[in-house]
């Protein structure tokens, strides 16, 4: 049985009519199926663990189908119960879609809905947890990426955006984190502070811009921030740009979208499996672009193969 989760205001209110395409599809096949329909933020979320509550447990086959951006997909993750008798797919309608991007899954809905319908292969991947200095929000997961700093003032910028509306009605998404990033950079602060690595590695910050910890290599529309990221070894990546100010950023940011950001001085790459971070002053925080607040502590965990998905 598939259960589908779909946000409609995905891709600035067009996931609404991708979905009526993709039900179009799906009537023409022999599937059974549900539908239910996003209403408000954390809908997504409440929707996932009623679905793959106890009940699962009875239908082994169930695929519980994320349709919407990574935002989405991480409300579903973080509500999902995760276990062997549930399987996830994703049907990216969203503006970043890194997740897809990342992972090579088809980035037009039809073709990703063919691939969910007609299963070949799966794979386990890892996923993470954040915990923030702020009980109602300690244990948020998350599949690409978690960031303080920087790149989450820039989620955070973007996040209900009129231009970003606008971008997406002229098929221009991309264009938008890099405008509104751009934009970021006049508003830039940097931190100190300090990384411990798995409970050992005690590492000092200066003048750092952001703390970015990866399972996939992308976030952002297309930042290949972590170019080496494997989502099935149990280990994140960090990218820690630092010493630097706004203008020392631009060159760092336009190779990140080959991956050659790693060359820069500015640029450290590290590996670990939990890691905390300490800064001076609180700073913003997302997971998988979704704005968590502003802390000043926090620690990431990062759990092993634990996720059932269709590639």
């Amino acid at each position: 049985m598939y259960y589908f989760i779909v946000n409609p205001n995905s891709r600035s209110g067009k996931g609404a009519q991708i979905w009526k395409q993709l039900k179009t599809e799906l009537e023409k096949s022999t599937v059974e199926y549900r539908v239910y329909l996003t209403e408000a933020p954390g809908h997504a979320r409440q929707l996932a663990a009623s679905l793959s509550g106890t009940s699962a447990a009875n239908d082994p086959d169930r695929i519980i189908v994320a349709v919407g951006g990574d935002g989405t997909l991480n409300e579903v993750v973080d509500g999902l119960n995760v276990s062997s008798h549930v399987t996830l797919g994703y049907i990216p309608t969203g503006s970043g879609n890194d997740f897809a991007r990342s992972l090579k899954l088809p980035r037009k809905p039809a073709r990703a809905l063919r691939r969910i319908l007609h299963p070949r292969y799966f794979r386990f991947l890892d996923y993470g947890i954040l915990s923030c200095d702020v009980s109602n929000i300690n244990h948020r997961r998350f599949v690409v990426s978690s960031g303080i700093g920087f790149d989450a003032a820039v989620c955070r910028r973007i996040d209900g955006s009129r231009l970003k509306r606008f971008l997406c009605r002229i098929h221009l998404s991309k264009l938008s984190y890099v405008i509104l990033g751009i934009q970021s950079l006049f508003f830039m602060k940097t931190v100190s502070g300090s990384l411990v690595l798995d409970g050992i590695k005690k590492i000092p910050l200066r003048q750092t811009a952001f703390i970015s910890t990866h399972i996939q290599k992308y976030e952002g529309g297309g930042f290949k921030f972590a170019p080496k990221a494997d989502p099935c070894d149990g280990q994140f990546d960090i990218c820690v740009i630092s010493h630097t100010g706004s203008l020392g950023m631009i060159p760092a940011l336009l190779l990140s979208f080959l991956g050659l950001h790693t060359r820069c001085k500015i640029v450290r790459i590290y590996r670990c499996h939990e890691l905390s971070i300490h800064t001076d002053t609180p700073c913003t925080v997302h997971t998988d672009g979704e704005i968590m607040g502003l802390h000043s502590d926090i620690s990431l965990s990062c759990r092993t193969r634990q996720l059932r998905v269709i590639v």
